[in-house]
């Protein structure tokens, strides 16, 4: 039997891997008709407009890991569909403003078509940056969130899993892990069988394996005993 999860999916792959779509996540709070998504990369606009994510939400706020674009490559066009067809003005969340507000404005996002604010400042959401070993030429993040009274950790794009996070997982303090997986040894991801070894056969269906290289890598994780995220899940907005 499939647990509860507080995210659903949008595409699960990495940047090559066109046929799964960009990794991004998204939780819906039906009450306020309020979107969260995490993360917006080339893919991941087309696909939200595909299957009519946006038709109900009234409030949107995006989360970014990191600056690379398969994790924020449509989200000018996102935050333009905001602007010119919704009339909403979305929040984006990043630790870096400076950072992000220099890119949206090179492609021409206007500053007031949108709110940007890093993790500490945001009141909706309770969420932690948690800063992750991915590139030596941008910084990486990954979150640790509270969505709906559970609590989450977001790996984003990451080699490693620190010290304080697995510890926290040890005791119980995640109801849902995400990590992002791949077969490759590279030094910007998890290498899925290092993260085997970091975790026990009963652990290993605690933790949702993401950002898959390919349908082998994918296996994989299911083979070794976790869970992996699904795409073909849309959330029922009537839920």
């Amino acid at each position: 039997m499939k647990k509860n999860k507080s995210l659903n999916f949008i595409g699960n792959g990495a940047c090559f891997n066109t046929d799964f779509g960009n990794t991004s996540a998204y939780y819906i709070d039906n009450k306020t008709h309020s979107l969260l998504l995490i993360d917006c990369g080339e893919t991941v606009f087309e696909r939200m407009m595909k299957h009519q994510l946006l038709e109900r939400i009234k409030n949107i706020d995006i989360l970014i890991t990191h600056m690379h674009t398969d994790h924020i490559g449509s989200l000018p066009s996102l935050l333009f569909f905001c602007e010119y067809a919704k009339g909403v003005i979305p929040t984006v969340i990043y630790p870096e403003k400076s950072t992000m507000n220099q890119y949206l404005s090179l492609v021409g996002n206007e500053p007031q078509a949108y709110k940007l604010i890093s993790p500490d400042e945001c009141e909706k959401y309770r969420i932690q940056s948690v800063k992750q070993e991915h590139s030596k030429f941008i910084n990486a993040y990954g979150y640790v969130l509270e969505l709906g009274g559970r609590r989450i950790y977001y790996s984003g794009d990451t080699k490693t899993i620190s010290k304080p996070i697995l510890e926290a997982f040890r005791k119980g303090e995640f109801d849902d892990f995400y990590q992002d997986v791949s077969r490759y040894d590279t030094p910007a991801h998890m290498n899925i069988e290092t993260l085997s070894k970091l975790f026990n056969k009963a652990e290993r269906h605690k933790i949702t394996c993401m950002h898959f290289d390919d349908e082998i890598t994918r296996r994989k994780a299911e083979c070794l005993g976790f869970d992996i995220s699904r795409v073909n899940e849309y959330i029922n907005l009537e839920r």
